[in-house]
């Protein structure tokens, strides 16, 4: 069993690759999912969030609002530092206990961890290879802002807070270029199943 990392920046589009993956049997592990999961009431990093940033993140369910946590995040390097730091611990322990239940279970071939801060949150240790999904900036800030409904300076500051794609290339074993249709990157996912399962 192989434990490909996929990564790239906001709105390079991971989710087409991801699913086009989990469409050819491979399972894959969400960090974003799991991320969403942790912060909620009950989950270890619940408290620590509040205790950080005050009761100013949740939302009348008291739950952590997390479209107000990121407009604070984003503005605020240290505070994104903090978020990071807080969260990506136990996102590491879920996914390695993800990548253990599929092991034990023979679920796949190929188990994938869709993360996008892959390389940040430490994961990239655990992976055998990294494939990295590319798409031009331009590209990326349209589908940011249309995802989101965010303005285009928000949708490249969120861009200019991650790494450049030469940082990102450099962690690449394989590059996945989405800057095209579906057809394309099917094409290429398909290629790259062939070559690693």
């Amino acid at each position: 069993m192989k434990v490909i990392g996929l990564t790239g920046g906001t709105g390079s589009g991971k989710g087409i690759v991801s699913q086009c993956l989990k469409g050819a049997g491979a399972a894959v592990i969400d960090a974003d999912l799991i991320a969403h999961e942790i912060i909620k009431q009950g989950k270890p990093a619940y408290e620590e969030l509040i205790l950080y940033f005050g009761k100013q993140i949740l939302g009348e369910d008291g739950e952590i609002f997390r479209r107000r946590l990121g407009e604070i995040v984003f503005r605020d390097k240290q505070k994104l530092e903090f978020l990071n730091r807080c969260t990506h611990r136990y996102i590491a322990q879920e996914v390695a206990s993800q990548i253990q239940e599929c092991k034990e279970m023979k679920k796949a071939k190929l188990v994938v961890i869709d993360a996008p801060l892959l390389i940040e949150a430490g994961l990239a240790e655990i992976c055998d290879v990294i494939w990295v999904v590319y798409a031009d900036e331009e590209v990326r800030t349209r589908r940011i802002m249309q995802r989101d409904g965010i303005t285009y300076e928000t949708a490249r500051a969120r861009i200019g807070n991650q790494m450049s794609w030469a940082e990102y290339e450099g962690y690449a074993q394989e590059v996945i270029d989405n800057s095209q249709t579906v057809e394309e990157v099917q094409k290429q996912v398909e290629m790259l199943i062939k070559k690693y399962a």
